[in-house]
């Protein structure tokens, strides 16, 4: 099917739709992705992020759309618009405006002082989401019906012990990681003492590639794995490939301080991404799972 008949079988109205251009994009793993610009009867052009999967692959796609749009709904980090989900030519499709990124690098300074203000302004009492999501291909589970106060319950129930089942069932871990991981989730409030007691609207799953600036300098996310949780939280996946610049930090402490002993808790959000990794994409990740479940146990 052509890219313009499938354009109108997803947004079908009145507009013609031309394929003026077509980019393909890298950056992810999962899905194919491409810059499509195209021509709406007379009317100015529009520029299309346009994602591409199986047709199972929809609820996906669902919920990568409603995160976009919960997010968007805080205004503190530009958002692109959802402007279609749907199947059709056998596959699913995701369509979002197009945001370019600037040639200047992000604007780290710039992008910690607009989550510090994300985090701020989104900040309640409840935990998890009210539908399972995905973190990558790996479902999240978000279903939970506590408030703040079982926050390390939920980290243990809801995040690290279902990727320790995952590895186990795979035979990714032996049974003295499974062993050392199992402590870890028993102890889960030992190793999260000291966090604040309130939740924040997260995004999830915020490593470089899902955040830059624009060209006009405004921080840009995109691809979520939203939950309502500690915004400590947020840092796990920021921390797993080395973090930020200095200048990223010293904003975001600058609008919204994080507690004292806040590097010791991200920790555990670390490891339950290298969890994750190592579930997706094999062997190459166990060392660092070692690693990070021993420094956790250390840490008493």
């Amino acid at each position: 099917m052509s890219p313009e008949k499938l354009l109108a079988e997803l947004m079908p109205n009145d507009a013609n739709y031309r394929v003026v251009s077509r980019k393909p994009l890298g950056g992810g793993c999962i899905s194919d992705a491409e810059c499509v610009t195209i021509q709406e009867d007379r009317s100015s052009q529009r520029v299309l992020f346009w994602k591409k999967n199986a047709a199972p692959f929809i609820e996906n796609f669902r919920c990568e759309a409603n995160g976009l749009q919960h997010l968007a709904e805080f205004g503190r980090i530009r958002t692109p618009k959802v402007l279609c989900v749907g199947i059709a030519g056998g596959q699913s499709h995701l369509l979002l405006e197009f945001i370019d990124r600037t040639t200047k690098g992000t604007n780290y300074q710039q992008f910690g002082d607009a989550l510090a203000q994300h985090h701020h302004a989104s900040a309640g009492n409840q935990i998890g989401w009210e539908v399972d999501n995905f973190l990558g291909s790996t479902v999240q589970h978000n279903r939970w019906d506590g408030d703040a106060d079982s926050w390390p319950e939920f980290v243990a129930q809801r995040r690290i012990a279902p990727q320790v089942r995952m590895a186990s069932d795979s035979n990714l871990i032996d049974t003295s990681l499974k062993n050392q991981l199992q402590r870890v989730i028993d102890q889960m409030d030992q190793w999260l003492i000291g966090r604040e007691n309130r939740t924040s609207l997260l995004h999830g799953d915020l490593w470089s590639g899902n955040f830059w600036s624009d060209p006009g300098g405004e921080p840009v996310w995109i691809d979520p794995a939203v939950y309502r949780g500690c915004r400590e939280a947020e840092f796990g996946m920021i921390e797993l490939f080395g973090g930020c610049a200095a200048s990223f930090y010293e904003a975001y402490h600058a609008r919204y301080p994080l507690p004292d002993g806040w590097k010791r808790r991200v920790d555990v959000y670390v490891l339950y991404h290298l969890l994750n990794h190592l579930n997706l994409f094999g062997a190459s990740y166990l060392q660092s799972c070692r690693d990070r479940a021993a420094a956790i146990l250390r840490a008493t």
